[in-house]
């Protein structure tokens, strides 16, 4: 499976690669670097890459005897007689404090329960390929789902309109798009095996499609568009600074969505990251007013506050609102948020 990242952490039988945790991605930071494929399509979370279909089976158990529990552990789709080691894997996992992102395909079931550190992803790209959207009838109320934004294919606004109020039917809370980049053999096994007449053209020459515009249409059904950062039982810096980290993660992301400066969203990014490596605690700092002292950018600061007041962030608030709003639409000049 090819991940995406730089650095590469061995942890008892199974090694993983580290990347940098994103919305975008999922939040994803650590994946295997080897794993069983299932013999279906699916998207690799990580890489953003369609992912390995029927690769060579792994060898032995799915184990680890030690684990990283600072941030999310990637866990990708496996075949049917996988799952029960998977399973197994994850709950091991969970018990040490690390927590967990599973990717499941509608319908397949699975022994671990969710909260506490696991997450669960429903990939809807098989279904989706198919144009058969009775799978989506299926999810459990509550759970999250990767929407893949494949050209002429899982494109077309009318799917978009039908798939999300049959989502929103079953009480799913989140749909995120994703555009996978595709290789040009993957471009021609889609083209080959779900496309029409012209579907070559398409998936080679059409631009990649735009996941605020699919956004819009779910935030329409009540589905939101970004899953919640999973968080470790146990981190290193404390949960208070880990929530602030996401909001200002999440927050820069959708800045930069927007074309707003890249010099603030960058900023966001930043800051976050020196947030959760800070031995300071930040909702201390904030209810005793000294976040001045920290070396981070205004906007930051305003956002660690509001999150340490509230749990919440309104800044960030603000800026989804934004992205979610309609095209001809959208938050009027005077509420924009300043740029730093």
């Amino acid at each position: 499976m090819a991940v995406s990242g730089a650095g590469v952490t061995t942890t008892g039988e199974m090694k993983l690669a580290a990347q940098v945790a994103e919305p975008g991605r999922f939040w994803i930071r650590y994946v295997p670097r080897s794993w069983d494929p299932p013999d279906r399509p699916w998207v690799n979370l990580a890489a953003g890459t369609l992912g390995e279909v029927a690769g060579s089976p792994v060898a032995g158990p799915l184990q680890m005897s030690a684990a990283p529990r600072d941030d999310v552990l990637y866990l990708p789709p496996v075949p049917p007689a996988r799952g029960a080691a998977r399973d197994e894997l994850a709950g091991s996992l969970l018990v040490g404090g690390t927590p967990v992102l599973i990717q499941l395909f509608p319908g397949e079931m699975t022994t671990v329960s969710p909260g506490a550190g696991a997450a669960f992803v429903f990939d809807l790209l098989e279904a989706l390929l198919a144009r058969d959207l009775e799978p989506l009838r299926g999810l459990p109320s509550e759970a999250n789902a990767v929407w893949p934004l494949v050209p002429g294919l899982t494109d077309d606004p009318a799917l978009w309109e039908q798939g999300c109020r049959e989502l929103a039917a079953a009480k799913v809370r989140c749909v995120q798009a994703l555009t996978p980049a595709l290789s040009p053999a993957d471009r021609r096994r889609l083209a080959e095996r779900w496309g029409s007449e012209d579907a070559f053209d398409v998936l080679f020459h059409r631009a990649p499609p735009c996941e605020r515009d699919f956004a819009r249409v779910a935030h329409r059904y009540g589905l939101e568009p970004f899953i919640s950062r999973p968080l470790p039982a146990q981190p290193v810096q404390g949960l208070g600074n880990r929530r602030i980290g996401a909001a200002l993660t999440l927050a820069g992301e959708v800045w930069l969505r927007l074309g707003r400066p890249v010099e603030t969203g960058q900023a966001l990014y930043r800051d976050a990251r020196w947030i959760e490596r800070s031995s300071h605690d930040l909702e201390t700092l904030a209810r005793e007013g000294n976040l001045g002292v920290l070396p981070i950018a205004p906007t930051s600061r305003d956002v660690a506050a509001e999150c340490a007041a509230t749990g919440e962030s309104a800044t960030l608030a603000r800026l989804l609102a934004e992205y979610l709003a309609p095209e001809a639409g959208g938050v009027d000049e005077e509420r924009r948020i300043g740029d730093d």
